[in-house]
C-alpha cells in the first residue's frame, strides 16, 4: 500500500490500482478540521482603561488595543471588540469559547483559569494613592491601609491583590465600575473613600478627563508590578491560542510591537 499526491494507493495481486476513497475522504474531513479551527469569529472584550484601552469617536483604541488588533490581523482571523465593565468582561473569557480579553495580569487566582499569551516590553506599576488635600492620612505601610476606605475597580488585579493580602469588600475595600469614580467619591465635597489605588498614567488620563490637577492623586504605598497578558479562557481550542501567539512574536520580531509603544510612550512624555 503506498501514499501519492496524499492518495492512498492500494495494489491487487495482479498489479492493478485501487484508490481506497475512503482514506481521500479521511484527509479531506482533517483538513476541513483545522481550518475550520481558524476560521471562526473571535470576540475580543477589555475594559475602559486609557491610555492602555480607550474610546475614541465610537473607535476602541489605546496602545495595547493596537498591538492586540495588529497580532489578530497578522493571524488573519476575524473578530470583534468590545468593551465592557471588567468585572463581565473577565466573567465572559473565563467561561465562553473563543472570547480574547485583554489587559489582563497573570495573578495566581486567575493562572489556572486562562490560556495565557504575555505582551513582551509592557508592564506597570500599581499603587496605592491619596488625594492631596487628605493631608489627615498618614500611611507608611500596606497593613496601616487597613484602617482606611479604598476604592478599587472591582475584579481588577489590584482588587484581588488586597483582598489576598487580608483585605476585605464592605470593610476597607468599597469596589466600583471605573476608575473614574474612585476621583468622583474622594472628592472634599463627597469623601466617601480615602485612597484609592491605580498607576501613574491611567490615573493622569482620568483627571485630565474631569478637570482636575495632575498631583490630585499623591502616590503613598507601592502594590506590586505587573505585565501585560492577553488571555483565552480554558474552553478556547489549543490551535486558536498557538495561532495568536504565533502573530504576536512576527509583529514583535519584526519591530511593529516597538513601533506602536514608542508612538504611545513619546505622545504622553
Amino acid at each position: 500500500m503506498d501514499v501519492l499526491n496524499g492518495v492512498l494507493i492500494e495494489r491487487g495481486c495482479n498489479g492493478e490500482i485501487r484508490i481506497v476513497r475512503g482514506f481521500v475522504i479521511a484527509v479531506a474531513l482533517v483538513l476541513m478540521q483545522a481550518t475550520v479551527a481558524f476560521s471562526g469569529s473571535i470576540k475580543v472584550v477589555t475594559e475602559e482603561w486609557p491610555p492602555y484601552t480607550q474610546s475614541i469617536g465610537g473607535e476602541v483604541g489605546g496602545v495595547v488595543t493596537e498591538i492586540v488588533r495588529a497580532t489578530l490581523e497578522r493571524a488573519d482571523l476575524d473578530y470583534s471588540l468590545e468593551v465592557y465593565p471588567w468585572a463581565r468582561a473577565y466573567d465572559m473569557a473565563r467561561t465562553q469559547k473563543n472570547v480574547l480579553i485583554y489587559s489582563i495580569f497573570k495573578l495566581p487566582v486567575r493562572e489556572p483559569h486562562f490560556k495565557w499569551i504575555k505582551i513582551e516590553g509592557l508592564s506597570i506599576d500599581m499603587h496605592l494613592f491619596s488625594p492631596k488635600h487628605r493631608t489627615d492620612i498618614a500611611l507608611s505601610s500596606l497593613a496601616e491601609a487597613k484602617k482606611y476606605r479604598i476604592g478599587v475597580t472591582r475584579e481588577t488585579s489590584t482588587h484581588h491583590f488586597l483582598l489576598s493580602q487580608g483585605f476585605e469588600d464592605g470593610v476597607n475595600l468599597f469596589p466600583v465600575n471605573c476608575e473614574q469614580q474612585n476621583e468622583l467619591k474622594s472628592s472634599e465635597s463627597v469623601s466617601r473613600i480615602d485612597l484609592t489605588t491605580g498607576d501613574r498614567l491611567s490615573l493622569a488620563h482620568w483627571l485630565n478627563q474631569s478637570g482636575q490637577p495632575s498631583d490630585y492623586w499623591v502616590p503613598r504605598v507601592p502594590l506590586f508590578d505587573e505585565d501585560f497578558y492577553m488571555a483565552f479562557g480554558n474552553q478556547t481550542p489549543d490551535e486558536v491560542v498557538e495561532a495568536v501567539q504565533k502573530a504576536f512574536r512576527e509583529i514583535q520580531e519584526e519591530g511593529q510591537l516597538d513601533a506602536i509603544v514608542d508612538k504611545y510612550w513619546r505622545m504622553f512624555e
